[in-house]
């Protein structure tokens, strides 16, 4: 019956993410290939996330507070309302820079309400045991979405325009919400307890956060991580435009890579997680991992070689993403777990343009390669120091087995109600 839950779910968010995908792409593309300029780049990233990291602390007490679908259908309808309301005030016109900005504002406030939720929404439909499995298989039909997504927005992009992206994103959200209406699951395993006002329930989470000691080395090492990965994620696809040619297809292509390497990295957690009894390994293999192919990056001759090394960073990454949301659906009360994790994404939404103000400036001032071998090398050095912290390790040793007591509650029955 769980598994039943699973996939309609799992299916929802597909193709949702398919038509953001869309949009993301065609944005960050028309700007970098209009513009060419690091300082736009981080304009755009400062309207992609920083909203997120505003609304993130609230609907990180709304997870815990209130039913979960309904606040991802909620983030799922702001985002689709934005995106048709982008249309009808372009008229059918190329949208001008300041406008895709604003837009991109509004739907990483509707992303900062939906990612808290949806990852503590997981746990309230996943036997424990089975989470990383399924977060690992949920990455990988992510990267199949993210290998088609750049073909197919640079298909659109180029024949039809940016606006035709627009109209496919206002559909797919319809479909996804149409499709995660359907699923009826219970609030899992939180604690019915008394709502207090936002501020003290807010304070508690913090509280929850400063009481465990591996949390806030964890948030460290998290904080490090999303700052040393800016330049891979944000500024590849300008020394693509400078250092091998400015034509559509070679983004597009530099996407399906990297994206067909994100798949095999979900499927070997997806399937073989035997292999990885203890999470903060897997986390920081993939962190080590994703380094080297960034240091190395640095020093690429030519694009077929460029290329060749965003399979093994594309292979790193999920073994970071999954890993992380694993240990925390994992390892934290459930009544504190949208806090919790309201907390992660104010710390991956913050720190990412946070680092390309100063990542952006500089890439107008020297090469892109550089700051990919200087940030590859620090993460690597990161990981490392990470490793040697005792209590991380100990956390996350065993991931919890069927046969293993469940933390922090035994209680890991799911069940649909009509």
């Amino acid at each position: 019956m769980w598994t039943r839950t699973v996939v309609l779910f799992l299916l929802s968010q597909t193709v949702t993410l398919f038509g953001s995908a869309l949009v993301q792409y065609a944005i960050g593309w028309h700007i970098t290939l209009t513009t060419q300029r690091g300082s736009m780049i981080t304009i755009a990233a400062l309207c992609g996330f920083l909203p997120q990291v505003v609304v993130s602390f609230f609907a990180g007490v709304w997870a815990d507070r209130f039913n979960r679908k309904r606040l991802i259908l909620i983030a799922d309808g702001m985002i689709a309302v934005a995106t048709l309301a982008l249309i009808i005030v372009s008229k059918g016109e190329e949208p001008s820079l300041w406008l895709l900005f604003v837009i991109s504002g509004i739907r990483s406030f509707g992303t900062g309400i939906q990612m808290p939720a949806v990852s503590a929404f997981l746990p309230d439909i996943v036997r424990q045991d089975q989470l990383l499995r399924v977060n690992g298989i949920n990455a990988a039909m992510q990267s199949g979405i993210m290998l088609l997504a750049p073909a197919a927005a640079g298909g659109l992009y180029g024949v039809l325009g940016i606006n035709s992206i627009f109209w496919v994103d206002v559909l797919t959200a319809a479909i996804g919400m149409s499709l995660l209406s359907m699923l009826r699951a219970e609030d899992g395993k939180r604690a019915k307890l008394e709502p207090t006002s936002f501020t003290g329930e807010l304070a508690a989470g913090f509280h929850y956060v400063i009481e465990h000691i591996w949390l806030q080395q964890f948030f460290t090492f998290v904080l490090l991580y999303m700052a040393l990965i800016a330049p891979a994620s944000m500024l590849t696809p300008l020394m693509v435009a400078r250092s091998f040619g400015d034509e559509p297809w070679r983004l597009v292509v530099h996407e399906m890579v990297f994206a067909a390497g994100t798949i095999g990295g979900g499927l070997i957690i997806g399937f073989f997680t035997g292999k990885f009894r203890n999470t903060m390994h897997a986390i920081l293999a993939g962190s080590v991992g994703f380094g080297v192919a960034t240091l190395i990056m640095g020093f690429s001759p030519n694009f077929i070689f460029y290329l060749a090394l965003m399979i093994p960073l594309g292979i790193s990454l999920p073994f970071v993403n999954t890993g992380i949301a694993t240990l925390l659906q994992t390892r934290v009360d459930p009544n504190y777990l949208g806090r919790v994790f309201a907390l992660l994404t104010s710390i991956t939404s913050g720190v990412m343009p946070l680092s390309m103000m100063i990542y952006g400036p500089l890439a107008d001032a020297v090469s892109v390669e550089s700051l990919l071998i200087i940030s590859g090398a620090c993460m690597v050095g990161a990981a490392l120091a990470t490793l040697r912290r005792r209590e991380l390790r100990q956390i996350a040793e065993p991931i919890p087995s069927e046969n293993a007591p469940a933390l922090p509650d035994e209680n890991n029955s799911v069940q649909e109600v009509d």
